[in-house]
């Protein structure tokens, strides 16, 4: 069985963050909870084709791959965007 996961949702922010001259792009969501309050979650953008797709307001559907560490979930875009 092959499953996909894809996060569809309206982009809150684009953030860009370097690391050893290597620019990587986040495209975050703001996400509202059950209790009131907010979280932001980001996608990390993978796919250099896609990232002048990601603007704020922007609706998305990404294809992403889900990891943990320490108790915490990471996502990783894994394959280009569907439109």
């Amino acid at each position: 069985m092959n499953s996909k996961l894809l996060y569809i949702g309206t982009v809150y922010a684009v953030a860009k963050k370097t690391y050893n001259d290597e620019e990587t792009v986040y495209a975050q969501f703001l996400n509202k909870n059950d209790d009131g309050g907010v979280e932001i979650q980001q996608v990390k953008i993978t796919e250099n084709v896609d990232i002048p797709i990601i603007k704020e307001g922007a609706n998305v559907k990404i294809p992403i791959k889900v990891s943990t560490y320490q108790n915490k979930l990471y996502f990783t875009q894994s394959d280009s965007m569907v439109k």
